[in-house]
């Protein structure tokens, strides 16, 4: 079987359960996007929307050899929360809560780290703990002594690789279902679903689109279920930042699965991890119970139950190690991509999690 760059795709989403939907069928859907003079009004309001975002509130910043890309909102007396997006995504995920976290207390710092959007590298050589030295190097930069740190699937990834490299400079940690399970042992389990699932899927080749509303419209597709049929008009300008002209008059999606995650079937096969990127690798050997054995700091675990598959018994697993410090807030009916479905309970929940670190910055 020939395994394209558009598989780890849905790999992932399987794996990670970015969409539910995906589990229950052996190929995307149809596009739920259509093609009307509706949604190409709302993707170029979107786009002009991401535009003015970046100008307003992106920034970049040289860190170990490459210009990270962040967003930031929020003023210095802030509490610091440095927020890590999921893979495939970018910091602009956090753009219908940044502002609404800021004027609760925070000072936001979302990046986006190597190898997605503006943080581009040709040297793909790098795991969990070179992002985790980048953000340490950010706030060096930045004369940020302790942060809150957290993030989305990967990017819950990225936070417990930075407790455990940096356990001193984190005031809090936020893992939104990721980050607080081992994702070996969710490779393991999905293995035999996995690969009769693969077995029957037509191969892809990476999308490359003729216009930018093509490549906004087949995003639109893998989200737009999980958030009842209809595109969240303040979530749209996350999707553009996922687009970039690919240097040939077309467009293409803004990261290399193949340089990131790998190819194949090692790219869902348990025992084939070492033939991996170092990304990969370092992703799978995540184990939330083994670094935050002498968890020392509070810790909010976001539960989206509405996944295919939730790693809930895990979630408690770890919460009964350190019952005094660790949160575990469910969000039903809720998809892997939890805080851009619930903004309301993510500020909620964030919000408490202030509370929690307030005056120790």
């Amino acid at each position: 079987m020939k395994y394209t760059a558009y598989k780890p795709i849905v790999i992932l989403v399987l794996l990670l359960v970015a969409l539910a939907a995906v589990a229950d069928t052996p190929e995307p859907a149809p596009i739920p996007f259509p093609d009307t003079p509706e949604n190409r009004a709302l993707a170029e309001q979107a786009y002009e929307q991401y535009l003015a975002i970046d100008k307003a509130y992106g920034h970049f910043i040289e860190v170990n050899g490459i210009k990270m890309h962040y967003l930031e909102w929020g003023d210095q007396d802030g509490v610091p929360l440095i927020w890590s997006h999921g893979y495939s995504s970018t910091g602009f995920e956090l753009v219908n809560v940044g502002q609404q976290l800021a004027d609760a207390g925070f000072h936001v710092y979302s990046i986006t780290y190597r190898g997605h959007g503006q943080t581009q590298v040709e040297d793909y050589e790098f795991s969990l703990s070179h992002i985790a030295d980048d953000i340490a190097a950010m706030m060096d930069q930045l004369g940020i002594q302790r942060a809150v740190i957290g993030g989305l699937s990967l990017g819950g990834g990225v936070t417990t690789t930075f407790y455990e490299n940096y356990p001193e400079r984190v005031l809090a940690l936020v893992l939104e279902d990721g980050g607080a399970d081992a994702v070996q042992a969710r490779t393991e389990k999905m293995y035999e679903q996995m690969k009769a699932m693969m077995a029957n899927m037509p191969d892809r080749e990476t999308p490359v689109f003729a216009e930018r509303f093509d490549g906004f419209q087949w995003i639109a597709g893998w989200f737009v279920p999980g958030w009842g049929g209809v595109l969240p008009p303040a979530i749209a300008p996350a999707l553009q930042s996922w687009i970039v002209a690919n240097g040939r008059g077309g467009y293409k999606l803004h990261y290399d699965d193949a340089s990131l995650l790998g190819t194949g079937e090692a790219a869902f096969n348990p025992s084939e991890g070492y033939k991996l990127p170092m990304l990969a690798q370092s992703w799978r050997r995540v184990n939330p119970i083994i670094t935050y054995r002498n968890l020392s700091v509070p810790m909010l675990i976001i539960d989206p139950t509405g996944d295919a598959y939730s790693p809930t018994e895990d979630f408690e697993k770890l919460r009964a190690i350190h019952p005094e410090l660790i949160r575990v807030v469910e969000y039903p009916d809720t998809p892997h991509a939890a805080h851009p479905m619930r903004p309301e309970w993510f500020v909620r929940d964030m919000t408490w999690m202030l509370q929690q670190v307030s005056g120790t910055h």
